[in-house]
């Protein structure tokens, strides 16, 4: 982040301010329960630090617009006012079921508030401490169930057997300092109820709220560099009179609100990522990213990012962005202690695959990047050994009838033998700056080996027969594929024929020929509303029967996984090149060159016209000319494969074959 630091270090020479300061959020990562409360053992949060870096911003955002979303503004003003309703119901409803609450105060002038969670964490050790009893045993010790922090009192969740030995604490001194403690009910409520500003006694509307938000990243936005200084933030002036960091409820909302008021100042998602290529979230103070988790969301494509002057202890503080941010070029960690970890280094060259520069060290070359891109072994192309495309016709009419009609698909293939079964991949690999979508629909339905190790269990969840087939495949959620003419870069369809399958009409003792076809690709359902996309691999075992076409499926394999893109399949230009004359037949549908329905029956197609786009298909494949070339050489050859490769052959040695019979990526 050369350009960033240029830009900080001239901030810092115009306005002559220190460098450090900023967010801080202190004690253990938060946890949070079901109300809305702090968990016991989480800490608290506050946000503290020093002068924020000086500088007036050179450009106003980019790209703004007049548009006002109100509700998304009023969602916005919730959480950062303190008398939003949602924060009322978390403290008329946080205290869980038969709790009482008490609201302790007086513990912000003990010596302990010096302490980097504000004293917090031991203020509840002394209170659990006083509690307990003295005759109680060994490992009965009292507990505050939950608690929070509101301005300078503790709200304490506690059995109500407890209430009266903890209102008796009242007056005794903590780290110095008298405690007051009294039971938590409306009126104490009401003076923590405040709003976090007011004008004449009126709060700010969503409109102020947005206007004074986008013009603080403003400010802090350098168009010309594409940087978004977000340094220092706890002690930007503007925040504080808004009275951000009131509460651990705004404080903990802040940011991602902030970066729903910058996204909103572009009319799309790419004028967006465009924007910007740099962060800097230095001089924070943050113990880990739980408060800037959403800033992956906003820049996924972000290519430096300035993390130093923060406080991450080690690779946790930071695992949220493990899959993030894969396009990032510069990190700067320096000033966290995570950085004297003996790992630090390889951590993070497993975490960025481009990461070149890390805390201002070269750690990776251009040639490093470039070469680490090729796979060892060159991918392949697909083979798809068919015979009288019945392979192709089945996987074509599978994935429309799944679609639309499964019970008929069901009808059409399967018969009483058949067998499903459904396994769900949780721990594959996404696609880059992807979220998986919720697995509920399938989970109960898998039958994950590695994690399902009774036997019943696992037979019971292998479903045989058309009749349970069916009655399963009603309650999975409904599917989209792309179409496998249209979209062929989005498919691998492998397919070899197989000997020595059950006969069932009992005819030959030795088995009979069928298919093994593996299917990898994606789809979409609908969830909830969202339209969520999975990746998935399916594996069919097809022989003769009563179905369609003479076929029926013997056994079906689903492997769902989140989305994880279709780059692991896609050719390399030097293996394209490098395939030899006798290479297997690709699936015909993914060769380039060819309109939609190329190779297939069509209305007002003869037999002979489908034959001769096939022939010209599989030349193709072969030998990686167009289709244009390749029926030249069939035609010149009278349709006969082994000479037309022969031609091909001769031709290729002889250099005679001009740079436009191949397709992209392969040579003559």
């Amino acid at each position: 982040m050369k350009r960033s630091r240029a830009s900080r270090g001239a901030s810092r020479a115009r306005s002559g301010t220190s460098d450090r300061g900023g967010i801080r959020k202190r004690g253990a990562p938060t946890k949070v329960d079901r109300d809305g409360d702090l968990a016991m053992g989480a800490g608290a949060d506050a946000i503290r630090g020093q002068k924020p870096r000086g500088g007036q911003g050179r450009s106003a955002l980019s790209g703004s617009r007049t548009q006002t979303l109100d509700r998304t503004m009023d969602v916005i003003q919730k959480a950062l006012s303190g008398s939003s309703g949602a924060q009322a119901n978390i403290r008329q409803g946080g205290r869980g079921p038969g709790l009482e609450q008490v609201i302790v105060s007086g513990w912000k002038q003990s010596k302990a508030a010096s302490n980097r969670d504000g004293g917090v964490e031991s203020l509840v050790t002394f209170l659990e401490k006083k509690l307990t009893a003295p005759d109680s045993k060994a490992g009965t010790r009292a507990r505050i169930s939950k608690s929070r922090v509101e301005g300078d009192a503790l709200i304490a969740s506690i059995r109500p057997e407890l209430l009266e030995r903890m209102l008796q604490l009242n007056g005794f001194s903590f780290a110095g300092a008298p405690l007051i403690i009294e039971k938590y009910d409306q009126s104490s409520a009401a003076l923590l109820d405040q709003p976090m500003s007011t004008q004449n006694g009126v709060a700010p509307s969503p409109a102020d709220t947005k206007a004074k938000m986008t013009a603080i990243l403003g400010r802090r936005y350098y168009q010309q560099a594409k940087l978004l200084d977000l340094s220092k933030l706890a002690t930007d002036p503007d925040l504080v009179s808004m009275g951000i960091f009131g509460t651990t409820s705004t404080e903990s909302k802040f940011f991602p609100a902030l970066m729903k008021v910058w996204e909103m100042n572009f009319s799309n998602n790419a004028a967006r990522r465009e924007a910007v290529e740099s962060v800097s979230l230095a001089d924070n103070q943050l113990p880990n990213i739980a408060l800037v988790t959403t800033l992956s969301q906003s820049f996924p494509d972000l290519k430096n990012l300035d993390l130093s002057n923060n406080n991450f202890k080690d690779a946790q503080a930071i695992i949220a962005w493990r899959w993030k941010f894969r396009k990032l070029q510069f990190l700067d960690l320096t000033g966290n202690p995570f950085c004297a970890d003996p790992t630090f280094k390889d951590t993070m060259l497993k975490w960025y695959p481009e990461l070149r520069t890390l805390n201002n060290t070269q750690v990776r070359t251009e040639e490093e990047i470039a070469a680490q891109k090729k796979t060892p072994i060159p991918v392949q192309a697909a083979q798809f050994r068919d015979e009288s495309q019945i392979a192709e016709n089945f996987i074509r009419a599978f994935f429309t009838g799944y679609d639309n009609n499964r019970a008929e698909l069901v009808n059409g293939f399967y018969d009483n033998n058949s067998t499903f079964s459904l396994n769900v991949n949780t721990s594959a690999p996404r696609a880059l700056q992807t979220e998986p979508a919720p697995w509920d629909p399938y989970i109960k339905k898998s039958r994950n080996l590695l994690k399902i190790s009774h036997l019943p269990a696992r037979m019971s969840r292998t479903y045989t027969g058309a009749e349970k087939i069916r009655e399963l495949w009603t309650t999975l959620p409904q599917t989209r594929h792309p179409d496998v003419a249209a979209q062929p870069e989005q498919w691998l369809i492998e397919c070899y024929p197989i000997p020595g399958l059950p006969d069932i009409s009992g005819q030959s003792s030795t088995g009979v020929g069928g298919f093994l076809i593996m299917v990898h690709g994606k789809f979409q359902e609908s969830n909830a509303g969202r339209v969520e996309t999975r990746s998935f691999d399916r594996t069919f075992v097809l022989g003769p029967g009563g179905g369609i076409g003479g076929i029926r499926v013997i056994n079906d394999v689903l492997c769902l996984r989140a989305f994880g893109g279709n780059e692991a399949w896609q050719l390399e230009p030097q293996a394209a090149a490098a395939q030899p004359a006798g290479a297997p037949v690709t699936i015909p549908a993914a060769t380039a060159g060819g309109p939609p329905g190329y190779g297939l029956p069509a209305p007002g197609k003869t037999d002979t016209q489908v034959q001769q786009e096939q022939l010209v298909m599989q030349l193709s494949a072969k030998t990686m000319m167009t289709f244009h070339y390749s029926e030249l050489a069939l035609s010149g050859n009278s349709w006969n494969m082994d000479a037309a490769l022969k031609n091909f052959a001769e031709l290729k040695s002889q250099g005679t074959l001009p740079a436009d019979a191949f397709l992209p990526g392969a040579t003559a």
